[in-house]
């Protein structure tokens, strides 16, 4: 398996990828899989060989002390009950950076089913100190409370625990987007280290050193100040006098004490922090130059499953679940990318179905299209870089947190397209453009299209028109005032369609399936000039040529924006397909990864 070492002493690049035996679990034991790793601080002044004095591992080490997964097996004397369960566990003794994990039955906590395990990973430490800080504080409404390092991952649940409790909160932080995170966890100010004003009943020192010393002067006699925070290489640099001081044992537990907290850090309603950097395990050191140049906003995780979309049989919309997956691998020519969004295509469920394709001898991914940054780049791919937006058309999977795609059919992103808006595009434009090719379309011609307001119809709409062609499409009538302002004539579907043409009709384009080919072939006076999309069968009969799938390549988003009909959860991609099916909507459905995955 893949671990990480620290191989000797220094910064960030001394992180690397080792391979090392599969642990087991020993008695008193579990055997997690791991899908997420919490990166700690003190995890990167451990790293460049601070703190020896108490921490006298050497070289080469496995470091992190937090993970989220799930239980593979279990040691002597572990109810065989925690086998296949979702669970957080602390590492007391290290070894965290690693695709699996022994951890001792007493530090595992389960994870509550809505609880995402990179959430549970980002809380496992931080939830319980938070918890514990603040109960110990006993905040009382109106409370004045100073939080120091309130911008990062212990920080901000402090933030959020103090003001739920009715505290009127300063939060000291560097930089504007960690004040401006602060303030969304509900602090009555944010400032810089310069402006900290006071006084202050109660102090939680995040930071130490000089800023600590600073804080700890604006306590109130009678006060409490909190001292836990040492990335600044040494806890507060105080005087003792008026104010009570409360030291690192406010943070540190016995097992018990530690399983109730972990508990209830998963449970609470209120309790969370940010996770502002996840990355692939094999780039832990990016984790850790992120926490060395105090940038990072909250937290910073490392993955190593994936989450995706599958069906491991043939069916309606309930065969879909969401699977926890090894992180997909980039080969030669493929990049890996984070998926933020995914759009939802008819023959996305004609496969899940079984209308289309071979029976299923393993589990199925769902999906063609996809936006989201580039993670991880294979051998040979040149022109991207890691953190790319880009979108595209893959084989199948795009419905997942991350998915293989061949680096030459992506498209960089534009600004000025949402995720959202360019997962819809890459399907819709690729058919549309092979429609209208082999239809020769040309300028100043009439274009009819059936089911002009889906995805498609609005594909080859807006090219037609940007071609130069006049275009008429068939819509519902709740759709007509959008595809007007397109420069669309739309008219409604139904029997004395012929009579509410604006006039004769050159070429049709037939995306809906509705049975309207005998009529297109009539209108447009010769089969050579219809193409359906939808109907293979009349296709096959009228002699109308039917268009299905092509040479792909990267999209050309200009000219076209396609509406986005609803926007699902990735954990509801089910009913995502369910509202496809249904038909009868402005667009595209996509799916996106917002609740999936940290952003």
């Amino acid at each position: 398996m893949n671990v990480i070492e620290v191989t000797r002493f220094g910064g960030p690049e001394v992180l690397e990828v080792r391979q090392a035996p599969e642990p087991e679990a020993g008695p008193g034991q579990v055997l997690i899989g791991v899908s997420a790793v919490d990166v700690m601080s003190l995890d990167a002044q451990l790293r460049s060989g601070w703190g020896r004095e108490w921490f006298p591992g050497e070289p080469p080490f496995v470091p992190g002390t937090g993970v989220a997964g799930r239980v593979l097996s279990v040691g002597d004397g572990v109810d065989g009950a925690w086998a296949g369960r979702r669970v957080a566990a602390f590492l007391p003794g290290g070894g965290a950076y690693a695709e699996r994990v022994v951890a001792g039955v007493e530090t595992v906590v389960a994870v509550p089913d809505e609880v995402p395990l990179w959430r549970a990973a980002a809380l496992i430490q931080v939830g319980p100190a938070a918890l514990s800080l603040v109960e110990a504080a006993e905040l009382k409404p109106g409370t004045r409370v100073l939080v120091t390092g309130a911008g990062g991952a212990l920080g901000l649940p402090i933030v959020r625990l103090a003001s739920a409790a009715g505290a009127r909160v300063t939060a000291a932080a560097r930089g504007a987007a960690k004040r401006a995170a602060a303030l969304d966890m509900g602090a009555a100010r944010a400032v810089g280290y310069d402006e900290l004003g006071g006084p202050f009943d109660v102090v939680f020192d995040g930071v130490g050193g000089e800023v600590g010393g600073a804080a700890y002067e604006l306590v109130e006699p009678g006060g409490t100040f909190f001292a836990y925070g040492v990335p600044s290489g040494s806890t507060a640099r105080i005087k003792p006098g008026a104010a009570r001081v409360v030291g690192m044992e406010q943070v540190q537990f016995a097992p018990d004490e530690f399983r109730r907290l972990a508990r209830r850090a998963l449970e609470h309603d209120t309790l969370t922090t940010v996770v502002g950097l996840a990355v692939p395990l094999e780039r832990a050191h990016e984790a850790h130059a992120a926490l060395g140049s105090r940038e990072l906003v909250g937290k910073a995780v490392l993955l190593v499953t994936a989450q995706a979309a599958r069906y491991r049989a043939h069916g309606g919309p309930e065969v879909l679940a969401l699977e926890e997956i090894p992180l997909p691998q980039p080969g030669p020519g493929q990049v890996r990318i984070a998926v933020r969004a995914a759009g939802v295509n008819p023959i996305d469920w004609k496969l899940r179905s079984g209308l289309m394709g071979a029976p299923l001898d393993e589990p199925q991914g769902t999906g063609l299209e996809l936006a989201g940054t580039i993670d991880a780049i294979g051998p040979g791919v040149t022109g991207w870089r890691l953190g790319d937006p880009v979108f595209g058309q893959i084989e199948a999977g795009a419905a997942a947190t991350h998915a293989i795609a061949a680096a030459g059919l992506l498209t960089a992103k534009p600004d000025d397209l949402t995720y959202e808006e360019a997962a819809a595009l890459p399907v819709a434009v690729e058919t549309a453009r092979r429609a209208l090719g082999g239809l020769g379309l040309e300028e100043g011609q009439t274009l009819l299209i059936h089911a002009v307001a889906g995805g498609v119809g609005l594909a080859a709409a807006q090219l037609a028109l940007a071609a130069g062609a006049r275009v008429v499409g068939t819509a519902g009538e709740r759709h007509h005032a959008f595809l007007r302002g397109l420069g669309v004539h739309p008219v409604t579907y139904g029997e004395g369609l012929e009579e509410r043409l604006p006039g004769p009709v050159d070429r049709v384009l037939d995306a809906s399936g509705r049975g309207e080919l005998e009529l297109s072939v009539k209108l447009a006076g010769d089969p050579a000039h219809v193409i359906s999309i939808a109907d293979r069968a009349g296709a096959a009969r009228l002699g109308v040529r039917f268009s299905s799938g092509g040479a792909k390549g990267p999209v050309d988003p200009q000219n076209v924006r396609i509406p986005i009909a609803e926007a699902f959860p990735l954990e509801r991609i089910a009913d995502a397909h369910r509202r496809s099916e249904d038909g009868h909507f402005l667009g595209k459905i996509v799916v996106n990864t917002e609740g999936t995955l940290p952003r």
